[in-house]
């Protein structure tokens, strides 16, 4: 059972998900009204290695600019909710990757592959984990449909490269939003009118996929209705200026019609227990530079915290722990806080309990072996970064990890064994490649790293 779901601005990103949803989310043609969703072919535009390669990239690019929300804790769970719909897909073919985006503006997006993003302006305004969850679905449903490949395949220049230039012009804001626009839709169709009428025609299919994907999956289908009553009421007001999610999703009233059809007709979901609530209080805390002292009780010791109050949110965070021991936002929040009081034997032991409960979790791993190292306390620390590379192979933090416990350790070759599978995972081969060649040249390099160093340099090469 996860913790993280126990019942199972920057201008130029704002100017990249109006024309990036554009690319990926707003449609070709629909594709007829089985419920079956297909998959990507080998015939088509681009087969599945090529789509996720291409997702891939720009999903790092984005990374490598600081606009994908990194912390570990809310990483896990909008990735542990989206796999919850996805149990709805039968022989599925891609590998989903769900981000959250510093990014105020109400959006949402999907590019090539799987790579789903969702703003951290729409988690805030979507008041339960079912109004989340019709966002989710809905881009899922993009993907699984090929709506953003069938555009691509409509505008026959734009290739993989184009889309990727686009990209980091957007990202570095050196593409005007008018000369973008036309580059991208130049030939895909006659007009702006065009477009939105293939917008529409794919919202509707992708709103019929969703709601049954949020139904397989336990959640309230209302809750697509219900995000949208939310946008409408956004919509007429000037609180957050114009709407970018009404811009690539527009809503019309037969759409919200068709979907409250549909809700009715399906179950309203099981009485789960979540802890959207306690999702939404620590993203509010890991992503504002202010916290009000308002709202819930974890809120308010978050926001304690935040304005470095760490006896009062050591108080409140312990109430909320004393009840609730198992929980995972509660207990993190009080050990990192003890951290911050000096008292890290107490937070080991906040978090060795938590691992009691959870056995290898991998957030709860990596925050007790951080706290391991900066003690000096290498050779435990190593025990757990050693785990966690059996257990996440091609995790990259893990590596970095590694590579500073080796450095400290004063093992040359392991240390560098390990950064070179960070810069193999995180695809610079060549960098890779040299330090492989340095562990061969060094004269006391144990014959299991030599062995190694050798296989993995052979594996790049021959890709």
């Amino acid at each position: 059972m996860s913790p993280y779901c126990r019942s199972l601005s920057h201008s130029g990103l704002a100017l990249w998900l109006v024309i990036g949803a554009l690319i990926f989310i707003i449609p070709g043609f629909a594709s007829g009204a089985s419920s079956e969703l297909p998959s990507l072919g080998e015939n088509a535009l681009l087969n599945i290695k090529q789509e996720t390669r291409l997702g891939r990239s720009v999903y790092e690019r984005l990374r490598a600019e600081g606009l994908i929300e990194t912390h570990p804790l809310l990483d896990r769970y909008i990735n542990d909710f989206g796999l919850r719909l996805l149990a709805g897909i039968e022989n599925r073919v891609r590998e989903y990757r769900f981000f959250i985006l510093r990014e105020d503006s109400v959006n949402a997006f999907a590019l090539p592959g799987g790579y789903v993003g969702v703003n951290r302006g729409l988690i805030l305004q979507a008041r339960t984990q079912h109004q989340l969850a019709s966002v989710l679905a809905h881009e899922i449903a993009h993907v699984e449909l090929r709506h953003g490949l069938d555009l691509m395949a409509k505008g026959q220049e734009i290739s993989s490269a184009t889309i990727l230039a686009m990209v980091a012009g957007l990202l570095l804001g050196a593409v005007d939003a008018e000369v973008g626009t036309a580059v991208l839709y130049g030939g895909v169709a006659s007009g702006q009118q065009a477009i939105v009428n293939f917008t529409r025609e794919n919202e509707y299919e992708a709103d019929r996929i969703g709601i049954q994907l949020m139904h397989n999956a336990h959640f309230d289908p209302h809750g697509m209705v219900e995000f949208f009553g939310i946008m409408g009421r956004l919509s007429g007001s000037s609180e957050l200026g114009s709407i970018e999610y009404l811009r690539t999703h527009p809503v019309s009233t037969n759409r919200v019609a068709e979907a409250e059809d549909r809700a009715k007709n399906l179950s309203s979901g099981s009485n789960q227990v979540d802890d959207y609530l306690l999702f939404k209080d620590f993203l509010k805390y890991v992503s504002s530079d202010h916290l009000p002292d308002q709202g819930s009780d974890f809120l308010r010791a978050l926001a304690s915290m935040h304005s470095g109050e760490y006896k009062r949110a050591d108080n409140m965070l312990r109430g909320l722990h004393d009840r609730d021991s198992e929980n995972i936002w509660y207990s993190i929040a009080f050990a990192e806080n003890l951290e911050l009081l000096g008292r890290e034997a107490d937070a080991e032991l906040v978090y060795r309990r938590l691992l009691d409960i959870f056995p290898g979790d991998y957030v709860l791993s990596m925050r007790l072996l951080r706290l391991l190292k900066l003690a000096g306390q290498n050779q435990s620390a190593l025990v757990i970064a050693r785990r966690l590379e059996i257990e996440y192979p091609d995790n990259q933090q893990v590596y970095f990890e590694l590579s500073e416990i080796y450095q400290s350790m004063q093992r040359p070759a392991l240390r560098m064994m390990a950064e070179a599978e960070f810069h193999r995972i995180t695809g610079n081969s060549r960098q890779a490649i040299k330090l492989y060649d340095q562990i061969l040249e060094l004269s006391d390099t144990d014959l299991a790293t030599e062995s190694k160093a050798r296989e993995k340099r052979q594996q790049l090469f021959d890709r």
